[in-house]
């Protein structure tokens, strides 16, 4: 778990003779201000929580993190010991406070968008809900993210999940301040940084196959929710936007105990659709144009109604998927620069890798479309 640099509590110290501050908790490099130095401390075998050396970044015997108005040199083998020069001065202080007292310039905050992480009863919001409960929470859409097989890449898509109405310049642009800014400082870098972030910063939530992340941000209009999902074999992101405007006028309707219903039913739906001893439903579609400014969506299909489409389709961007309980997604084949290729994302998804009506209809999609697809994994980078 890492702190905001601005917002921590820290004990006053000296590092080599040197104003400083200590926590022992790592820092979130990203909310350092400009014009201030960030090192680790590390602990030795015998006593990890004893700092004994500082270096740029400690991963193993983390022993606390400093915080220096001036930077401390590292010889080149990557460390430098500190051999009693780390003192503690008896004082708590908070960043501007360590700036006042020592006559610092602190710099603004510049980021517009602060991340936190999801709360426990926010954990369904991070997932698809049925449309009477987006029209509730005032959904925009989402946008699905992947960073492509060597990790590095960044391939999205949009997905509408309200009313259209709310897709405004204003909020199109505000979404690509957001994205934009995740992708130079935040978990939206690539896959390593969204792994590190992750680790650091909590946020886990219930649902899906493997361990997933929420993170929530808010502006004054909007609520953004990003589902993170570090990892191969899955999508690597979801970012779900929400109108404020919208969700304060219904929930004024509703009564407290309902709102936090809400997340919970969508919670349950999930896991409901992983659940093979109950009824389900099913929804085929196709996607035309992939990714490309005319992509079009064509839903609410039964399977050999999207078989006949998908063949039909005259693109070299075009998947052929199904949606299970209004909640769950997969794709299934997926033609990507031209060439087809037949995913089996859904082997590792809970809600669809036992299911017999899933099994059956992956068996019918081979036999009708093999002649035309590779028996492959999905090559993320195509998208």
């Amino acid at each position: 778990m890492s702190v905001n640099a601005r917002e921590e509590q820290y004990e006053h110290a000296e590092l080599f003779g040197k104003p400083a501050l200590f926590t022992d908790l790592r820092i979130d490099r990203s909310t350092v201000p400009e014009g201030f130095f960030c090192y680790d401390l590390r602990g030795s075998d015998y006593d990890p929580g004893k700092p004994v050396t500082v270096e740029n970044q400690v991963a193993v015997n983390h022993a606390g993190t400093v915080l220096t108005a001036e930077p401390v040199t590292i010889p080149k083998e990557g460390f430098r010991r500190l051999r009693d020069q780390l003192n503690f001065l008896g004082e708590c202080l908070t960043l501007p406070d360590f700036c006042e007292e020592h006559g610092l310039q602190l710099p603004s905050d510049n980021r517009k968008f602060i991340l936190r992480p999801a709360s426990s009863n926010e954990a369904g919001l991070f997932y698809a809900m049925p449309k009477e409960q987006d029209a509730e929470l005032g959904a925009i859409g989402h946008v699905r993210i992947d960073f492509g097989r060597d990790g590095n890449e960044f391939w999205n898509t949009w997905h509408p999940r309200g009313n259209e109405a709310l897709n405004s310049p204003e909020f199109k642009a505000e979404l690509t301040e957001l994205v934009n800014e995740l992708r130079e400082t935040g978990p939206l870098k690539n896959l390593n940084a969204m792994v590190g972030y992750c680790g650091n910063h909590g946020g886990e939530i219930e649902g899906g196959w493997r361990q997933n992340y929420g993170y929530v941000a808010e502006t004054e209009y909007y609520r953004y929710c990003l589902r993170c999902s570090p990892g191969q074999g899955d999508y690597h992101a979801y970012l779900t936007a929400f109108d404020l405007r919208v969700q304060q006028m219904n929930m004024k309707r509703k009564a407290p105990a309902q709102e936090h219903g809400l997340t919970e039913a969508g919670k349950e739906m999930l896991r409901n659709a992983a659940d093979n001893t109950l009824p389900h439903s099913y929804s085929w579609f196709v996607f035309k144009d992939y990714n490309m400014p005319d992509e079009k969506l064509t839903g609410e299909l039964t399977m050999q109604e999207a078989v006949r489409l998908y063949n039909e389709t005259d693109s070299g961007n075009k998947r052929l998927g199904v949606t299970k309980d209004e909640i769950a997604t997969v794709d299934f084949v997926i033609t990507s620069g031209g060439d087809q290729k037949f995913s089996d994302d859904y082997t590792r998804l809970a809600s669809f890798s036992g299911d017999p009506v899933i099994a059956e209809a992956v068996k019918t999609l081979r036999g009708e479309l093999m002649d035309q697809v590779p028996e492959q994994g999905i090559t993320m980078g195509g998208l």
